[in-house]
């Protein structure tokens, strides 16, 4: 199986565990991944999806998806900023050839 395959696929069971009522950190034990590093990634990207789809999705509060899912605000939070800042350093890239003038009406 392709690293792209178990990537999708640990991700499909995680979620559907936390469907399931599993907590978080439950959910992310059923994966098999050999390599560390890369349950790592999916664990850590899981959790962002599921910050993403919850609060910014369906505008859950912070506090209800920490007891959802069973994990602290100080990990949520800290994972809710990487997100954020992933997406900062990707819209810098994306957009570093188009500037915008700030001082044009129109963007």
């Amino acid at each position: 199986m392709s690293e792209d395959q178990i990537y999708k696929e640990s991700i499909e069971i995680i979620r559907k565990n936390i469907e399931n009522g599993q907590s978080f950190d439950l959910a992310c034990e059923s994966i098999n991944v050999a390599d560390e590093d890369l349950k790592r990634m999916i664990i850590d990207h899981t959790l962002k999806i599921e910050i993403a789809e919850m609060h910014y999705g369906k505008n859950i509060p912070f506090i209800e998806i920490s007891r959802k899912l069973q994990v602290s605000m100080e990990r949520l939070l800290k994972a809710n900023d990487e997100m954020l800042e992933d997406v900062m350093n990707n819209m810098h890239h994306i957009y570093r050839d188009f500037p915008i003038d700030p001082e044009s009406t129109t963007h």
